[in-house]
């Protein structure tokens, strides 16, 4: 048989979504040539699932509707691409609250999709398998979301620590936050909080310095876009760039000084991200000043690529 007429594999195109507090996510997505994840498509809707999650324990049904018309738009989306299969999992707004069954049987009986909520740990673990593609060296790893915080220590392809923290970008804007702008003492409020959450768990990663760190999710990759003045995200010039901490802290004094609507405004800066950003960013800069570094990575592979490789790629043909 000639080489010519060796059949080619066929490229099967599968999907994971993640339903987070703040945003949901898709990466639709195949395996190349060489077994490793090739990234298709990749969008972002801003759905809040966590909204008021924080002080009412449940799903709000705004929240919900937002979250079910997101799904179903992605599921006409990954039909266009012909994914044959599909991973969809919820995170910490769905963690928490007492009502998330409604959601999760709303999404089975009106578009036929399985929603898994993860725990922290395993939301933490599918984070480091998507960084760790990229980088060999020993990581701690930070992903600021909206409801939870993960850190992850791991080297190479190990795994080595990780730990969920109730601090997020939603959950700790709409713990602290009311006025527009927010004063000094809510911001003063926010910072002890995730300081004193940060210092609790972070004394325990001390042995394994030194360390890289890098960031994943939304707060790290904004903040690398607000520094870049990016108006259209591009994952090429956001991926391992560096933001030092004097670059973060400038552009915390920025968003901290203006309302929510000037804001807005800041090129790089996402609208719908523009309420819970100072937050986020607040949240960063405390890992700095916790653990000592002076400047952080950004990577673009987070748990979603996480997600597929550990789903769909790892030891699979």
């Amino acid at each position: 048989m000639s080489e010519s007429s060796v059949p080619k594999e066929p490229k099967i195109n599968r999907a994971v979504i993640d339903i987070g507090t703040n945003s949901t996510r898709m990466l639709i997505f195949r395996k190349d040539k060489k077994g490793q994840l090739f990234r298709v498509n990749k969008s972002v809707r801003y759905t809040r699932m966590g909204q008021g999650v924080n002080k009412t324990k449940r799903l709000h049904p705004d929240a919900i509707k937002r979250n079910i018309e997101a799904l179903e738009e992605y599921k006409n989306i990954a039909e266009d691409y012909e994914v044959k299969e599909m991973f969809i999992f919820g995170t910490s707004a769905l963690r928490d609250a007492e009502n998330s069954l409604e959601f999760i049987d709303l999404a089975a009986q009106k578009l036929g999709m399985k929603v898994e909520i993860i725990s922290g740990e395993k939301e933490a673990e599918y984070g480091f398998i998507g960084v760790s593609q990229c980088f060999d060296e020993g990581l701690l790893i930070f992903d600021i979301g909206g409801g939870s915080t993960e850190l992850i220590y791991g080297q190479g392809r190990n795994l080595i620590k990780m730990k969920s923290l109730d601090i997020g970008s939603v959950r700790s804007t709409e713990a602290f936050i009311e006025n527009d702008p927010p004063k000094e003492e809510e911001l003063n409020r926010l910072n002890q909080n995730a300081a004193e959450a940060l210092e609790r768990v972070l004394v325990d990663y001390e042995a394994y310095k030194p360390y890289k760190l890098i960031g994943i999710g939304g707060t790290a990759t904004t903040v690398s876009t607000i520094k870049q003045k990016l108006k259209i995200y591009d994952s090429e010039q956001v991926h391992q760039s560096v933001v030092t901490k004097t670059e973060l802290e400038s552009i915390i004094r920025n968003l901290s000084s203006k309302t929510i609507d000037e804001r807005r405004q800041i090129v790089g800066l996402e609208a719908k991200r523009a309420d819970i950003i100072i937050a986020g960013t607040s949240i960063l800069d405390n890992i700095l000043k916790v653990t000592g570094k002076d400047s952080f990575v950004v990577c673009d592979y987070d748990n979603l690529e996480g997600a597929a490789y550990s789903r769909f790629l790892a030891n699979k043909k």
